[in-house]
């Protein structure tokens, strides 16, 4: 693959954050864009030659040529590291536990990704036993966190306000807010406020199977 800054420029970042966001044809990302259908398919035709970005024909019925719809191919971490003696840059998949850890990165700040980091190392069980996680909100305090798993009983009675300490002493209390699949369709069926708050504000952590985008996906239709 192309070393980052050749592939990334600013147009083609500007394509994958829309296309990041839901699946477009040519035409509905240069309306968005503003720039010309020509310039996008071109930029689209490079990402999809370094398999960045794949195409498939649109089942819609319509005139014409059948409309091309674009969607981002995996979810990837390009990572560059400078610092005296190495500079190197490197692509990862996001999946398993490296696609935890880079999501723990990029979605929290230094400390709470320490503390949330830590916690799931200490009860490495919670993670093999969840069939997704994500992070709500952090305070002072606490990190709240939403875990989803058919095992919802023990992991509540086990691993729900625990205190985790850093290198300096600090402590703050985990919070998990523990479900199953059954539990969070039927808050959404329901539109239940509890569901409705808690799957708008969540970001993905861990979702191996894509359940937790699935149902925070559905969450953003309502």
């Amino acid at each position: 693959m192309q070393e980052i800054p050749d592939i990334l420029t600013s147009s083609r970042w500007q394509l994958l954050k829309e296309l990041s966001e839901q699946e477009q044809s040519a035409t509905e990302l240069a309306d968005t864009l503003e720039t010309s259908v020509s310039n996008v398919t071109q930029q689209l035709k490079i990402l999809e030659a370094y398999n960045i970005v794949v195409s498939r024909k649109s089942t819609e019925k319509h005139v014409g040529k059948p409309k091309i719809i674009y969607r981002i191919k995996e979810d990837l971490v390009y990572a560059a590291m400078l610092k005296k003696g190495k500079a190197e840059k490197k692509v990862f998949k996001l999946e398993g536990f490296n696609g935890f850890l880079y999501n723990l990165i990029f979605t929290t700040g230094a400390d709470d990704s320490f503390y949330i980091l830590k916690f799931m190392l200490k009860h490495e069980e919670l993670l093999k036993r969840c069939k997704a996680c994500g992070f709500i909100k952090s305070t002072r305090d606490s990190v709240e966190l939403f875990i989803l798993t058919e095992h919802v009983d023990d992991i509540r009675a086990r691993f729900s306000n625990l205190f985790i300490e850093d290198v300096n002493g600090k402590t703050k209390k985990i919070i998990n807010w523990t479900h199953n699949e059954w539990e969070i369709n039927d808050g959404l069926n329901r539109k239940d406020k509890y569901f409705l708050d808690m799957l708008w504000d969540v970001q993905l952590l861990y979702d191996p199977q894509g359940i937790l985008r699935k149902a925070v996906d559905k969450r953003h239709l309502l």
